[in-house]
């Protein structure tokens, strides 16, 4: 009598144990499964914003952002470079500079700082109106348009000529970190007889 009740408790617990097992595993594949669809979600969140500069809302998730969101960074990038005068162009580069990865900042900190030069000599200001704007499948935005210049010393006024420029401005967004990678002028195609 008293083996078969061991047995049949032995049976019992071995069936709880096995139930408790399954359980166990069940539990640690809904975790895994509810982990991993928490990170999902939590990387591929659209988050909607509106600047306060700008009027149009852009969509953005933590690796990227719509093309609306590129060329309003763009455009930022534009102002600061290109709407310069003596008097700012200092801190507009500073403010660029401030958006390039380290790694990458020497050359174009070069580049600034010929046209930083160039500016303050010749007391010019210019400005650029935008006339086109295309989005590239790469991440960069190219901008078209023409760049004012003027150059005032007193009294002295000195016209300089219009220029039509296109600008490629290489982008990156990540963690709601933009960076700028290239901004480079491009030269129009010259035509050979």
């Amino acid at each position: 009598m008293k083996l078969k009740i061991k047995g049949e408790r032995d049976k019992q617990l071995s069936y709880a144990f096995i139930g408790l097992s399954a359980f166990s595993i069940l539990m640690a594949a809904g975790n895994v499964l509810t982990g991993s669809l928490a990170w999902h979600f939590a990387t591929t969140q659209k988050t909607i914003t509106t600047p306060m500069t700008y009027n149009r809302p852009f969509a953005s998730d933590a690796l990227s952002a719509d093309a609306t969101g590129m060329t309003q960074f763009a455009t930022s990038f534009i102002y600061w470079r290109l709407n310069v005068s003596p008097e700012n162009i200092d801190n507009n580069q500073k403010m660029i500079l401030g958006f390039v990865p380290s790694a990458e900042r020497d050359e174009l900190k070069k580049a600034l700082d010929v046209e930083a030069e160039r500016i303050k000599k010749g007391g010019i200001t210019t400005q650029f109106d935008t006339r086109e704007i295309r989005v590239m499948n790469d991440g960069s935005v190219v901008y078209s348009g023409t760049l004012k210049s003027s150059t005032t010393n007193g009294a002295i006024t000195t016209p300089l000529k219009d220029q039509e420029k296109t600008y490629r401005l290489k982008l990156s967004y990540e963690n709601g970190v933009i960076n700028l990678h290239g901004f480079e002028e491009l030269q129009p195609a010259s035509t050979t007889n």
